[in-house]
């Protein structure tokens, strides 16, 4: 007799919000997680002083909240067991300028947001305007295609390209970044501003069919906040553990799966590293990457050879993270004012020159001379990560994975941090010398692959979102809904449609796993 309906391989958010969704619908539910902890890339801890929580990985909570299931069926729950969201109801994020003018602060008003791009154009005060009115007319849409598996490629085409204004949005679609930016906004300060976010999924500014992400991205911050748990990004995890356990689930931290069970054409259940085999009577979800679940996890007489020709071609890119976590007395004071010192965190870009330099650096292997900066203190909300009256901050940059010199990322990432990183953030603010500094922690690629085995090489989004890798393409052609080519093995994370951030798309997975056993009815994808 089967230990459990269902088994999940991975305690990150999705794994969790799969498993809590499974044991919702009266399902035995078991998350296997290699670490002691659970949380994958929402993780909070003390790493620079005792008292300093900091949120290693992702922090800033939007697309969750997108997420209809999520906050329809699951949200509702996790009060209870410790999840408190605190929204940013006014300052959102902060555009630092040390060139000209004030700055641009991103409020949760469009109006007052509005107002500060005019400070630099009013022209391109209106063209974010137009963008963020032209939401909802796709809203719908947008949130169906994030959290439902993906349609076919030639449905937007169907849908959109009858009428000149639709044939335009999809021309519009198609461009890279830079060339959206270029094309519709006319200041510079605003171009490095709108273009640095769209960088942030680790996206390449020239990368083509990256521009509809405008049309998403300026809006969904207004329409829908911006959030942090409160204890720290972790206890979005932590309330989905103890949600399902009081479903009757079962979560296994230091359990590392070795193996996924096949036995005459489907997956039956799991090996884990120290011999047990755990069986699954009614189907497995993946929460690990394609290259662990069907290289490192599966005998190959399993696959065909084609399909591992696809796992094995799946692209990480070659962009990951410089980090450092500081410890603070005071939370940084920029040089624009008391109004950008408010938001809780910073994207710091120069200009689009800049933009362009950083990216050519990382093509060709070098450390980032003079790069963007992620900012957040963000115990600016919610004053429980720290010591009373102390702060937290995280400062990074997108590097590249190898280095053309040969040098390791672990033994210079401290040197960076000191000399490059933390220099330019002093450029913009007014305190942050050595004095303010009580304690540091750096993590590079290295760190963070270990930490987390789908961060691959470091890479934190689940691999690359290019045309060929997203959508009907996520992780492969023929697989994006969530089905393997294994019968009852299901696979969620960042690696499947919608990609990295935290959304909780294991609800997707679920669904569709729900559907299969009859246990939801399916939604009419029209």
């Amino acid at each position: 007799m089967a230990d459990y309906d269902v088994i999940i391989a991975g305690g990150g958010h999705n794994g969790l919000a799969a498993g809590a969704l499974l044991a919702r619908y009266g399902l035995k539910v078991l998350v296997a997680e290699r670490n002691e902890y659970v949380g994958g890339g929402t993780v909070t801890k003390e790493v620079t002083l005792p008292g300093f929580q900091h949120d290693l990985y992702g922090s800033s909570h939007v697309w969750i909240h997108l997420n209809p299931t999520f906050a329809e069926e699951l949200m509702p729950e996790l009060p209870a067991h410790g999840l408190k969201y605190l929204w940013s109801d006014d300052h959102i994020t902060g555009h630092p300028n040390r060139l000209e003018g004030q700055g641009i602060i991103v409020y949760k008003d469009v109006d007052k947001t509005c107002d500060t791009i005019a400070e630099y154009s009013k022209q391109d005060a209106q063209r974010y305007r137009e963008i963020y009115d032209e939401f909802g007319e796709i809203q719908d849409g947008v949130i169906k295609g994030m959290f439902s598996p993906p349609a076919p490629p030639s449905y937007m085409y169907q849908a959109m390209e009858n009428s000149p204004e639709g044939l335009k949005r999809l021309r519009d679609y198609q461009l890279s970044s830079k060339a959206f930016t270029l094309q519709n906004f006319e200041n510079p300060h605003v171009r490095a501003f709108i273009l640095g976010w769209a960088t942030a999924p680790q996206t390449l500014p020239d990368q083509e069919g990256t521009a509809a992400g405008f049309y998403v991205m300026i809006p969904s911050i207004h329409y829908f906040g911006q959030s942090i748990p409160e204890g720290g990004s972790q206890m979005l995890s932590i309330a989905l553990q103890r949600y399902l356990e009081s479903l009757g689930g079962t979560v296994m931290t230091g359990a590392t799966v070795d193996e996924f069970l096949v036995r005459g054409g489907e997956c039956v259940g799991i090996r884990l590293a120290d011999g047990s085999e755990i069986d699954a009577a009614r189907a497995v979800i993946t929460a690990l990457d394609p290259q662990q679940t069907f290289l490192r996890c599966m005998q190959p007489e399993h696959l065909d050879p084609g399909f591992l020709d696809m796992v094995r071609n799946f692209a990480w890119g070659n962009v990951t993270i410089a980090r450092v976590h500081y410890a603070l007395n005071e939370a940084p004071a920029f040089i624009n004012g008391a109004e950008m010192s408010k938001t809780p965190f910073q994207r710091i870009f120069g200009t689009v020159a800049d933009i362009d330099q950083q990216y050519l650096e990382i093509a060709g292997g070098i450390a980032p001379t003079n790069p963007f900066l992620w900012t957040a203190a963000w115990t600016t909300m919610d004053p429980t990560r720290a010591p009373d009256g102390k702060h937290t901050l995280i400062c990074d940059t997108f590097v590249p994975v190898e280095l053309a010199n040969g040098a390791d990322w672990e033994e210079i990432g401290p040197d960076y941090c000191d000399n490059v990183l933390l220099k330019q953030l002093q450029r913009y603010t007014t305190n942050m010398e050595r004095d303010n500094i009580l304690g540091q922690y750096v993590d590079t690629g290295p760190s963070l692959a270990r930490a987390n085995w789908s961060f691959a090489n470091g890479v934190t989004n689940g691999g690359e979102r290019t045309l060929g890798q997203m959508g009907a393409f996520r992780p492969f052609p023929g697989y994006a809904e969530y089905r393997s080519p294994i019968d009852r093995l299901y696979m969620a994370g960042p690696s499947c449609h919608p990609g990295g951030g935290i959304c909780a798309m294991g609800t997707n997975t679920a669904n569709v796993l729900l559907e299969d056993l009859g246990l939801k009815e399916p939604e009419d994808d029209f």
